[in-house]
């Protein structure tokens, strides 16, 4: 069947195709507004919903006899009410059954891979139950079903009550997740609770976990109606946030959130704390308090994990107590209002992205500290280059051996060479130390008080936004390891104009290297548009300005790029009046005669030159011109128009 082959006929209600049919073209059977009825051919493989784009009133669709899989292309026919599923159908794309307004589900008897109690499909041997796929009030799961599988009954609203039998064992990620369910027993027999599998349960106000009950994934109730939560003595894996946006009390006298005390592996502090003992050790895995703003870790810790307070919202400043020896990746990840962190003295390790995205004013570094992990302290304002990095002030305690602050920069020791972290803009003048070889990703990003910077000679690689510092900085200064066209210094004043920051950020941090040629190439970007002879505004440098730093550039082309050279020589040719009258301005005839020297001041425009010039009443200028006109291009001393 052709694609379109059966599309806008009015008149029909009813399809059946033979079972000779092997293809169906796109869009075959759309825009048929009265098409009630589809029987599908049996050899058929595939299901497009574009087949029936466009028919809002198909209540019957018979799938193809060969389609392994149902998706939700299936239930883009807002009508359908009865749904038969062909011998060869295996499973279902999760969630496919989340718009279902089904009133009869029914499965070829031939089917050797899935069944159908009328309300649900489950695997052949009713181990799994795959999809809900009526939106029944109540539904009881068939005993011995030992799993819910992923998305199972997510999104069907209607659905108020579930019995889960004793044989089941694990509900999988988003199993019940935006569902109307009210209450949840669990069975003794369930061991996993997946991540977000009942979330954004609005109604669910009550649960009873089960004793053998060993997991409850991240998000599991979270925006759910649920008021408390008792975690029973069995679990030993409890994910992120489990309770997050509901009307749970996690601290106080009113606490609803408590953890068995018998569990031999978690222990809750009643504050919105969750610990758990490992080995003799205590370990932070998570602040649960949404509103918590001010937290102290208990005596005792060892460890806090990863992502421990991670997306916390709320919290402000956090203790952590003498005895921690290691935080975790991502521990403090995105605590966007997070300004305070103790560091304590035992602290050794750091882990990757740990405070990323925080507002952390300050940085301590303890004596034992040996390791920091990748962009550990790339703030939100590094990060996202909303505003300035939050951080201020770096300091290393004298005893630690790893880490040391020099010119306002956080660096690591290295044995081949040492590593800028972090920089606190502290320091205007910024001298980076001649042992950095690598600059870390955002190390300066989006810093904005810098007026110089200085790179030695053994600095070699630079990370991602590592010295993007959107600010304008009056001075660069190079130190190469090895003369480049015969020199290892190099120095650029960049004029303070619009354009500059990009320019200045683009040369330092455009590269992962010192890239001189592209350095200057950016210093002569920004010359060609340092000053806009268009605008009123007095934005960038003068004319006089900007024709003094491009002849000095063309005096001393070195990596002077063709394009760059042809956007100055435009500049200079096309101006030439308006530069000349403010070079006059300045009376700085040592540029008058450059601009002779390079051609730009002529005898073909000596004249005009001249008669603007005077207007300025400048007499030993327009004397200087006279002379300039008599010497260079051999015309008369006196000029009697003039």
């Amino acid at each position: 069947i052709s694609a379109d082959a059966c599309s806008e006929l009015p008149s029909v209600r009813k399809i059946i195709c033979p079972d000779s049919v092997k293809t169906i073209g796109q869009c075959a059977f759309r825009m048929n507004e009265n098409l009630e009825y589809v029987r599908f051919p049996q050899d058929v493989v595939e299901y497009s919903g574009t087949w029936l784009s466009h028919c809002s009133n198909v209540k019957t669709i018979i799938l193809p006899g060969m389609l392994e899989t149902i998706d939700s292309g299936v239930f883009e026919s807002p009508a359908l009410r009865r749904l038969v599923v062909g011998r060869q159908v295996k499973g279902v794309t999760a969630g496919a059954f989340e718009k279902t307004e089904l009133q009869a589900i029914e499965v070829d008897s031939e089917n050797p891979f899935i069944a159908c109690d009328g309300d649900a499909l489950y695997t052949k041997d009713g181990k799994t139950l795959i999809a809900l796929a009526r939106p029944v009030k109540a539904y009881s799961v068939l005993d011995g079903c030992q799993r819910v599988a992923k998305k199972a009954c997510m999104g069907i609203l209607a659905l108020e009550s579930i019995t889960l039998p004793n044989s089941l064992n694990e509900l999988e990620d988003y199993a019940f997740a935006h569902t109307g369910l009210k209450r949840l027993v669990c069975p003794q027999s369930l061991k996993v609770i997946g991540e977000r599998s009942f979330f954004h349960c609005k109604k669910l106000a009550n649960v009873e976990l089960n004793e053998g009950l060993e997991s409850i994934g991240a998000f599991a109730f979270a925006e759910s109606g649920l008021e408390a939560i008792r975690v029973s003595s069995s679990v030993v894996s409890i994910g992120n946030c489990i309770a997050e946006n509901t009307n749970v009390v996690f601290s106080g006298d009113e606490c609803t959130f408590f953890v068995s005390q018998d569990n031999p592996v978690y222990f809750y502090d009643g504050n919105g704390g969750l610990y758990k003992r490992d080995e003799g050790n205590l370990k932070f895995v998570q602040l649960i308090d949404p509103e918590m703003t001010s937290f102290e870790i208990e005596s005792g810790t060892k460890v806090v994990e990863a992502y421990s307070f991670a997306f916390h919202n709320a919290i402000e400043n956090v203790l952590i107590p003498e005895g921690v020896e290691q935080i975790g990746d991502s521990a403090f990840r995105i605590c966007k209002k997070l300004r305070e962190v103790t560091f304590p003295t035992t602290l050794k390790s750091i882990g990757k992205e740990a405070f990323i995205d925080t507002s952390l004013t300050e940085v301590a570094i303890p004596s034992a500290l040996t390791s920091i992990g990748k962009d550990a302290f790339v703030t939100a304002g590094a990060h996202r280059l909303v505003e300035p990095p939050s951080i201020r002030k770096a300091s290393v305690d004298p005893a630690n051996e790893c880490f040391y602050v020099e010119s306002g920069v956080l660096c690591a020791r290295g044995a081949k060479g040492d590593t800028a972290i972090l920089f606190d803009n502290s320091v205007e003048d910024v001298v980076m130390p001649d042992h950095v070889t690598h600059v870390d990703s955002y190390a300066f990003s989006n810093c904005r008080n810098i007026k110089s910077i200085y790179l030695g000679p053994n600095l070699k690689t630079i990370g991602s936004s590592g010295l993007i510092t959107w600010s304008y900085i009056e001075c660069i200064k190079v130190k190469l390891a090895k003369e480049l066209e015969g020199r290892s210094y190099f120095e650029l004043r960049f004029p303070d104009t619009p354009r500059s920051i990009h320019e200045i950020s683009m040369a330092l941090g455009g590269s992962s290297w010192v890239n001189v040629p592209d350095m200057m190439k950016h210093y002569d970007n920004c010359l060609a548009n340092a000053h806009d002879y268009n605008s009123r505004k007095g934005d960038g440098i003068s004319a006089y300005e900007q024709a003094k730093l491009i002849v000095d550039r063309l005096k001393d082309p070195i990596m002077l790029i063709n394009v760059n050279r042809s956007l100055f020589e435009r500049t200079l040719r096309v101006h030439i009046l308006e530069i000349c009258v403010d070079v006059a301005r300045h009376d700085d005839r040592a540029l008058m005669s450059d601009l002779a020297d390079f051609g730009y001041v002529n005898q073909d425009n000596i004249e005009d030159i001249i008669v603007s010039v005077s207007n300025l009443q400048d007499a030993a200028m327009s004397g200087f011109l006279l002379e300039l006109k008599r010497t260079r291009f051999g015309r008369a001393a006196f000029d009697f128009d003039l």
